[in-house]
C-alpha cells in the first residue's frame, strides 16, 4: 500500500510538487491544509501567485477561492492588497516585489550583525556530535541549515505553474533559493502527465521545469 512522504520546509528549502491537475491540485490542498491547521496567522502566512495564462483566469480564481477563508491569506505586513492572492501578472508582480524586499531587508540585517546563516546549524552538530538526517531524494547536504537558523514567522509562497514575466520568473527564483534565510518558502507546482512506475523521473521533472520554469529551483 502507498505510504505517506513527508518533507520539511524548514530543511530542504523549497518544494516542488508534479503531477495531472486533478491529483496536483488535491496534493496542494492536502498540503496548505496541514499548514494551515499547525500554524496560526501569527506564525505563518500564505501567499498565493497563480498567474498562468495558459489556464483561464475564472478556472484559476474558481480552483483556489478556498484559499481566501484561511485568515493565513490576510496580509499583515503591509501589503497593498486584500488577500495574498496574485492570480494576475500586475498582483504576481507586486507580491514578488514585496517578498523580495523582506528578504533584502533581512539579508541586510545579517550582514550588519555580522551573522552567518549557518552558524546555528553548525553549532547544533558540533554541540551534539551528530549530523541531521536527510531524506534520500534531498539535495547534497553541506553542512548548511537552508533556514539558517530562522525562527519565524514563516511565509509559504505556493506558485502555480508560469507566474509571468522574466521579472517574476527571476524574483520567484531568487525566493526558492535564499527565502528561506527570512523564513520564506516556496511550493512551486508544474502540471504534467501522469508517470507509471516504469517511467523515469527524469522525464517528469523536465517536463515540469518546461512548465513552470522555476520547478528547477525547487
Amino acid at each position: 500500500p502507498a505510504v505517506p512522504v513527508t518533507a520539511g520546509l524548514r530543511e530542504v528549502g523549497a518544494l516542488g510538487l508534479a503531477g495531472p491537475r486533478e491529483r496536483l491540485t488535491g496534493l496542494a490542498r492536502s498540503v496548505l491544509a496541514q499548514l494551515a491547521a499547525l500554524h496560526s496567522a501569527d506564525t505563518l502566512e500564505i501567499v498565493l501567485i497563480s498567474a498562468d495564462r495558459s489556464r483561464p483566469l475564472a478556472e484559476r480564481t474558481a480552483e483556489w477561492s478556498w484559499l481566501g477563508w484561511l485568515p493565513q491569506v490576510r496580509p499583515r505586513h503591509g501589503q497593498d492588497c486584500r488577500l495574498l492572492l496574485a492570480h494576475d501578472r500586475e498582483q504576481a508582480t507586486a507580491r514578488a516585489a514585496e517578498l523580495l524586499r523582506r528578504l533584502d531587508d533581512h539579508l541586510g540585517d545579517e550582514a550588519r550583525s555580522g551573522a552567518r546563516p549557518q552558524d546555528t546549524a553548525e553549532d547544533a552538530t558540533a554541540a551534539t556530535g551528530t549530523v541531521r538526517p536527510q531524506p534520500s531524494w534531498a539535495r547534497p547536504d553541506d553542512g548548511t541549515d537552508p533556514a539558517g537558523g530562522f525562527t519565524g514567522p514563516y511565509t509559504v509562497v505556493v506558485v502555480d505553474g508560469d507566474p509571468g514575466g522574466a521579472d517574476v520568473r527571476e524574483a520567484v527564483a531568487r525566493l526558492a533559493l535564499e527565502g528561506p534565510r527570512a523564513g520564506v518558502h516556496v511550493v512551486c507546482l508544474a502540471e504534467t502527465a501522469a508517470a507509471s512506475p516504469t517511467s523515469p523521473v527524469t522525464r517528469t521533472y523536465e517536463a515540469a521545469c518546461a512548465v513552470s520554469p522555476v520547478f528547477r529551483e525547487c
